[in-house]
């Protein structure tokens, strides 16, 4: 590798750094998007896909690692003669590939936390049956348990631009991938002073700053949107479930057709048996 394609090094590696970063972006975006056209459409479910946005980078960086790891792998065997080493690098590569199937299988198959939907679902069951009481009252419980833990969070910040900025900078990994095209642009300006003819990549590079500033933002926004959406589906299962809980202790208490017919004749046959 001669002296002018090794000052494009640290350029090529901050390039991919920035890819995995826009990665990260666009699947924060979609995601976003796509659950909250989904609670818009009335198809009400966990929001399961937009928590688990960041396993999409994780899994391009890790990709990433991999291939540049078994690219040292391959010299250290094959041209510097060290098997050794060679070894160990490939077991790390084996536990890096194992660490991250396991945190990325964990984050999408975590079972959902209690919740009203949960406890709706528990009454939709249910419904037209006598439940004993004391099982609603545990039912009302979890109910104040939600509610207590929901009270203590933030509430979603209004859905506006300048709401969506301050919360690109009340998140730092969203500010990361801005970052990283700041470094790919300083390191492919120090590229371009080797010789003359890059001007056009430096250009390109102060362009993935806009772009990574732009998608920030609209990440920000939709995310901000999907929280407002989530807290109104969640109330409106709060209603619902607590609606279902009042039905229910009516039918709890109600008598139960002849119950006191069947009880006096019970007790009238016992005390003609007594006498």
């Amino acid at each position: 590798m001669t002296e002018s394609e090794l000052v494009w090094v640290p350029a090529a590696l901050a390039l991919a750094l920035w890819l995995v970063a826009l990665s990260f972006q666009l699947a924060d975006l979609g995601t976003a998007r796509f659950d909250s056209r989904r609670l818009a459409r009335g198809v009400r479910t966990h929001v399961r896909l937009h928590p688990v946005a960041w396993v999409v980078p994780v899994a391009a960086l890790t990709v990433v690692t991999v291939g540049l790891g078994v690219d040292y792998a391959q010299r250290l065997l094959f041209e510097l003669g060290r098997p050794d080493l060679a070894l160990v690098v490939a077991l790390a590569l084996a536990v890096l590939l194992v660490a991250g199937w396991v945190v990325a299988t964990g984050a999408t198959m975590s079972v959902p936390a209690d919740s009203y939907r949960v406890i709706r679902d528990e009454l939709v069951d249910l419904h037209g049956t006598r439940v004993h009481q004391e099982w609603l009252d545990g039912l009302r419980d979890r109910l104040e348990s939600i509610d207590e833990v929901l009270s203590r969070m933030p509430p979603p910040p209004g859905d506006s631009w300048r709401s969506a900025a301050g919360w690109v900078v009340r998140r730092p990994q969203r500010v990361l991938p801005v970052i990283a095209a700041i470094v790919l642009v300083v390191f492919t300006a120090l590229g371009a002073t080797a010789g003359a003819g890059y001007e056009l990549r430096v250009v390109a590079a102060a362009g993935t700053v806009l772009l990574s500033a732009a998608l920030a933002v609209l990440g920000a926004r939709a995310s901000v949107t999907l929280l407002s959406a989530v807290r109104e589906t969640q109330l409106q299962y709060r209603n619902e479930a607590l609606q279902l809980i009042i039905e229910a202790e009516k039918t709890s208490r109600k008598r139960v057709a002849g119950l006191g017919d069947r009880v006096n004749r019970a007790l009238q046959i016992l005390r003609e048996q007594q006498g």
